[in-house]
């Protein structure tokens, strides 16, 4: 009775590139699915954002409250993949985990990497202390090259430019090729055998921006279209990430000029098209099979790419671009499409899978922290968008510079929604009504000269303290008067990690002493 599942993690994936133009695939099985127009990742950037996915956990209780090397801790109660394996899945992951490595044996010099419970691994991770399987395929073919050989560009990069080498070998074709392995071997026709939960976690349209050449000329033929344009505003809020300086390759903030950024964009949407190629092949293998109907289909990122908007780059950020992501499931049989306005977030797919496999309430007795919600209602449609949360917190520990460090609540009121954020080295403050201004331009907080915003700023203040009561957080977040603490250290584990001594936290802390002395450079 169980149903097969099908999970398609996307990295990097801005949620307005979700369109008929530019993934035809995505939107032709959104009109048959749920499709969650208000989804946020708390914590935007991959490792947060993944351990969410993986435990079902805000980011409060899973305990990663910012980025980290990778999502290494083996000490949580419990995972999505050991869950599913323990009621009799084959757990089965291709593509992008971000699990990282552990120690083999007793040898620390030898490595394998962590699964997390996934029973079989096909990998490519793009960074990694040993070489996965698409390293060790693309060294099969161009034996000594760098995978990143195209125009140079590094993981982090803002620039695009067209794959450098065959198609066939590009990172998205090839899990895409690994995934359609995976349902070529599943005896779908065995009454006996176990069901698939099949996970396909594409690293790209993360940078680099390095699609094919087809889908590189196409785009860039496209890229005076206004949808290839920035969100910027030359005399709003942004101005603050404006360096006219000239770019490094490699910047977070800035304007390398408007023909430059739409290249970028370009090549970013091509590099979305190609995946969105892979996802069609691999619903379509599915199809011919006679077993699409039978999947239970979910459809996540792990939060998007500011590419350009605002002045800004890659991701970490409270805002649209870089929080809000596209969040997709369809039922097994599902005719019909639907579009919910409920305001939800990555923790809570593995509480809806649990309880469509009918074991919710065991995971949540033996795990108390998992804090997601199950979506399950919404997809039979029972309950009302309220049936869900109203408020949703939104945190990123410091990244890339002292001034990207926050704390943010999206939330209803009266109808419409708003994204209040906190910046907790000066504190700094921002208000946007989304429902009015969902490109985020009009900061409320910086016209409080009237009653109402005023009020509504306060208001949404409140709420985050109450949040941060809520959970227990302490005097490092809120002082003795009852105000958010301004000055706050920067905490990339929160309480609630169980892996204080792990390998996670070396890292990190390898990672922000070496940023940190770039940065004095």
């Amino acid at each position: 009775s169980l149903p097969h599942m099908l999970l398609i993690v996307t990295d990097q994936f801005r949620q307005d590139a979700f369109s008929p133009v530019f993934t035809p695939n995505l939107w032709d099985i959104s009109q048959r699915a749920t499709v969650f127009a208000n989804a946020y990742a708390s914590t935007p950037t991959c490792t947060p954002s993944r351990s969410a996915l993986l435990t079902g956990k805000s980011c409060w209780s899973h305990g990663m409250l910012g980025y980290a090397s990778y999502v290494d801790c083996e000490q949580y109660p419990t995972t999505l993949p050991m869950i599913l394996d323990g009621i009799g899945y084959d757990t089965v992951e291709v593509g992008k985990n971000h699990f990282g490595t552990r120690s083999k044996g007793s040898d620390d010099e030898t490595r394998e990497f962590v699964t997390h419970g996934y029973n079989n691994v096909t990998l490519y991770e793009g960074l990694s202390e040993i070489p996965d399987d698409y390293d060790k395929y693309f060294e099969s073919l161009h034996p000594g090259v760098d995978p990143l050989a195209t125009c140079n560009m590094g993981w982090n990069d803002w620039k695009g430019c067209p794959y450098a080498f065959a198609e066939i070998d590009h990172p998205t074709s090839w899990t895409t090729r690994e995934a359609l392995h995976t349902i070529d071997s599943h005896y779908f026709d065995d009454p006996t055998g176990d069901p698939l939960m099949l996970k396909v976690s594409y690293h790209r349209p993360h940078s680099p921006y390095d699609p094919p050449k087809r889908l590189f000329d196409k785009h860039m033929s496209r890229k005076h279209r206004p949808e290839y344009g920035r969100n910027v505003e030359s005399t709003s809020w942004d101005q603050r990430y404006l360096n006219k300086t000239e770019m490094p390759h490699d910047a977070w903030h800035g304007d390398p000029g408007d023909d430059e950024a739409r290249t970028s964009r370009a090549a970013y949407l091509a590099n979305v098209e190609l995946v969105d190629e892979g996802i069609g092949q691999i619903l379509s293998s599915l199809g011919q099979r006679g077993v699409l109907e039978e999947f239970f289909i979910v459809w996540t990122s792990d939060h998007g790419d500011m590419n350009g908007d605002h002045f800004l780059w890659r991701k970490g950020y409270p805002y649209e671009a870089s929080s809000h992501i596209n969040m997709m499931m369809k039922l097994p049989h599902q005719k019909e499409g639907v579009v919910s306005q409920a305001l939800v977030e990555n923790r809570d797919i593995a509480p809806t899978i649990y309880s469509l496999c009918g074991v919710l309430e065991p995971v949540q007795n033996f795990d108390p922290l998992m804090d997601g919600i199950s979506l399950l209602p919404l997809l039979n449609q029972s309950i009302s968008i309220g049936g869900v949360r109203n408020r949703l917190g939104l945190e990123h520990n410091q990244v890339y510079d002292a001034d990207i460090h926050w704390n943010a609540i999206v939330g209803y009121l009266n109808g419409k929604l708003y994204k209040y954020i906190f910046f907790a080295t000066d504190g700094r403050e921002q208000l946007f009504c989304l429902a009015d201004d969902p490109r985020e331009q009009r900061d409320l907080a910086a016209h409080t000269d009237g009653p109402c915003h005023s009020s509504l700023l306060a208001l949404w203040r409140k709420a985050l303290i109450r949040q941060f009561q809520n959970e227990n957080r302490g005097d490092e977040w809120i002082t003795s008067n009852g105000t958010l603490v301004v000055g706050r250290k920067p905490l990339t584990f929160g309480p609630h990690y169980p892996c204080l001594s792990s390998s996670s936290i070396r890292n990190t802390v390898r990672t922000e002493t070496h940023q940190s002395i770039e940065r004095k450079k």
